[in-house]
């Protein structure tokens, strides 16, 4: 096996969702940056506009599939991206040679309201849920992790798995009127399916100096819809916000190299290679024991020192 895809062979591919990382990363040129703004506060009211409890509201809207309609304020909703942000951990390069890297990232992106879940959240159980969007169940968890290796000069991948199962016991509520009233909302409004969650992928290769360290990150495509909750009684919640990912753009990848901070390897940089980023401050691994360093995975948030700049931005698109 050629020395290259042996030192590729060492570096894993990528599966996480966007969020678990909190290190920000230099955002490619032109990028935007904007978010959704300001979370509104939702409020109930009667139907003679007095305050009301949320809670009460959204009992009511389960009694019966049709007892809400959902408004949508088109005027208050609109397409974003999220700020970049670190998809699992650096690939360092140790070694004195350029290392050649092959990795495929996978972002999947979930749909979040203001009202504690009750359009974003799913209830998955074997049976019959009652119109109140209620079973009286045992919520069980189950998580399995499989490492494989199909091709060695893409690197090992890693497939992680969450199952929520149901049985006897206890109890998962939600308001499966209010979801059914988003999504007739959301197509009748916009002549689209609502998206809950996506998948996208991008697949980059690379080469990676010595010293030098790769780090993936994800600007997420993101809508937020907004409206109101209106039972047949008048009875509403107004100031719902729904964010979901988007169905009219594709989220963005960003492969962004730095030079190693110093201290992470062991060894001296290759001359002519940019110079290394100040000694690592608090939070920054440590130089290695004695050994020789081939490569090294370090989380983003600790491998890149705040405010270094990055060598280079590779701008990457999203497949579904």
């Amino acid at each position: 096996m050629p020395a290259c895809h042996r030192r590729a062979a060492l570096l894993p591919a990528l599966s996480v969702l966007l969020g678990l990382a909190a290190v920000s990363l230099a955002p490619p040129a032109g990028a935007a940056e904007e978010g959704p703004g300001e979370t509104p506060v939702p409020r109930a009211l009667t139907a003679d506009g007095r305050p009301a409890e949320i809670g009460d509201v959204l009992k009511y809207c389960g009694t019966k599939r049709d007892a809400c309609t959902f408004a949508i304020d088109r005027k208050l909703g609109r397409e974003y991206v999220t700020t970049v942000k670190s998809l699992g951990n650096a690939v360092i390069n140790c070694t004195q040679s350029d290392m050649a890297v092959e990795r495929t990232v996978t972002l999947r992106t979930g749909t979040t309201d203001n009202i504690g879940g009750e359009i974003s959240g799913q209830i998955t159980a074997e049976g019959t849920v009652g119109a109140t969007g209620t079973v009286s169940t045992n919520l069980t968890g189950e998580v399995s992790s499989e490492n494989k290796t199909p091709d060695l000069s893409k690197g090992p991948t890693s497939t992680n798995t969450a199952k929520t199962s149901v049985a006897g016991g206890a109890t998962a509520s939600g308001s499966l009127s209010a979801r059914l009233a988003f999504q007739a909302a959301f197509k009748a409004t916009y002549s689209k399916s609502w998206t809950v969650e996506t998948t996208e992928v991008t697949a980059y290769k690379t080469t990676v100096k010595p010293h030098d360290m790769l780090v993936f990150g994800a600007s997420a495509a993101m809508r937020r819809v907004a409206g109101s909750l209106v039972a047949d009684t008048g009875q509403r919640i107004i100031g719902i916000v729904v964010d979901s990912p988007s169905t009219v753009t594709s989220s963005t990848f960003i492969a962004q190299t730095y030079a190693a901070a110093s201290g992470v390897c062991g060894g001296t940089r290759p001359t002519g290679n940019t110079a290394p980023t100040p000694a690592p401050g608090p939070g920054v691994p440590p130089a290695p024991g004695p050994g020789p360093v081939s490569a090294a995975e370090v989380p983003a948030a600790r491998a890149v020192p705040p405010g270094a700049e990055p060598k280079s931005v590779v701008v990457l698109p999203a497949a579904h």
